[in-house]
């Protein structure tokens, strides 16, 4: 399992338009928040944006820096990026403080080749809007970025406050097949169908447990040609939905009768579900967890998805500025966001665990933690002088 320890970012330094984020420390499950505005779905963005950077799917653009640690085998990795107007200026990459890739302005740079003379570093040269990380991928010569890519790769980023899909059929044809876009949230009826031929019963049983965990009494669920709405004539396939048959309902629930709460959790299920169980380990990012679902299912499905981070093949980053959910997730799973002007500083317990345990004190609900400004009173500098 390859898990991301901490995020550095900032962009357009040393101008009006410069934004940072400092002090972000992620365990196995944790749990951002703050205030609005405070830069909660931001801060999912960038470790979205960093995902795709190592995965070759976003190029350098108009300015970030970046200074990520993560988790490796019990080694620490570390992986610099700068760039501005679209050209990579600074990429780094170490492994245990051991400088393995080292580039600057130009392209030009030195990696350690494993399989050279027993190993050493050699000069290369890299388009400058190009990744070093990226295009010098090489299993044999330089199998230490491997890590990068993969965890790049295997990340979902999930707004639970948006429609996952739910304005999206799919179409069956009868030849051929496209493997499903694992990394779009809307792409979930054909999703579905791919980890059903992959995964089979089981997958489909998967779902019926989770479902029935938060409250949604569901004996069968699937795909199928919707039955709530007419479909013109000409299509090259059969159009085809999620459905679910709900225990006192004599028909069945298709995706375009369901409610948006109802279907957000179930593709969000397929989604985590398919990425577990097919063995991937990921990082997964859901902004917004529990927006549009009831006091008692935002609490069940919160329950839910900390269970299954507790496998070590899962790292959970969740967003949120719902009262419920914040009281369901342990302060120590906390991240809080403190936004100065152009500056967000974050207080978690890796960096500020003795403000953390003179809250607990209080006897105050975990939500009254942002709801009375609790960190940013006068006792905060006393607390920490003394940590």
């Amino acid at each position: 399992m390859m898990r991301l320890k901490s995020v550095k970012y900032a962009e357009f330094e040393h101008t009006p338009q410069e934004w940072r984020l400092e002090g972000l420390h992620l365990a196995q499950a944790n749990l951002i928040v703050g205030k609005n505005a405070s830069g909660k779905s931001r801060t999912l963005n960038i470790i979205h944006a960093l995902s795709r950077h190592l995965a070759g799917l976003a190029p350098a653009r108009l300015s970030g820096s970046y200074d990520a640690e993560f988790m490796h085998d019990g080694e620490v990795l570390r992986y610099e990026l700068k760039y501005e107007e679209e050209q990579v200026v600074k990429e780094r990459f170490s492994k245990k403080g051991r400088i393995l890739l080292d580039r600057g302005i130009g392209g030009e740079g030195t990696i350690w080749a494993e399989e050279i003379d027993g190993g050493k570093d050699i000069r290369f040269q890299t388009p400058t809007s190009e990744l070093a990380v990226v295009a010098r991928r090489d299993a044999i010569q330089h199998k230490f970025l491997e890590p990068l890519y993969s965890w790049g790769s295997s990340l979902r980023h999930y707004c639970f406050g948006t429609p996952l899909g739910k304005d999206h059929l799919a179409v069956l044809v009868m030849k051929g097949g496209v493997k499903a876009d694992e990394k779009d949230p809307n792409a979930v009826v054909a999703l579905y169908r791919q980890a059903e031929r992959e995964l089979g019963h089981e997958f489909r049983q998967a779902l019926v447990r989770d479902m029935r965990q938060l409250d949604y009494d569901v004996e069968e669920l699937g795909v199928r040609p919707p039955v709530s709405i007419r479909v013109q004539p000409g299509l090259p396939g059969e159009l085809v939905g999620l459905y679910v048959k709900e225990k006192d309902l004599p028909g069945i629930t298709d995706q375009h009768s369901m409610s948006q709460a109802m279907f957000r959790a179930l593709s969000l299920l397929v989604q985590v579900n398919y990425s577990q169980m097919a063995g991937k380990s990921t990082c997964i990012l859901i902004d917004d967890i529990g927006e549009g679902l009831d006091f008692d299912r935002s609490c069940r499905l919160i329950d839910l998805l900390r269970q299954k981070a507790k496998t070590p093949d899962v790292q959970l980053v969740l967003s949120t500025n719902d009262r419920f959910v914040m009281n369901r997730v342990p302060l120590e799973e906390w991240s809080v966001l403190q936004r100065r002007g152009n500056h967000v500083r974050v207080l978690n317990y890796e960096n500020s665990k003795g403000l953390f345990e003179e809250f607990k004190f209080t006897g105050l609900s975990n939500f009254s933690f942002l709801e009375t400004d609790f960190a940013s009173g006068p006792h905060v500098e006393e607390t920490r002088r003394h940590e």
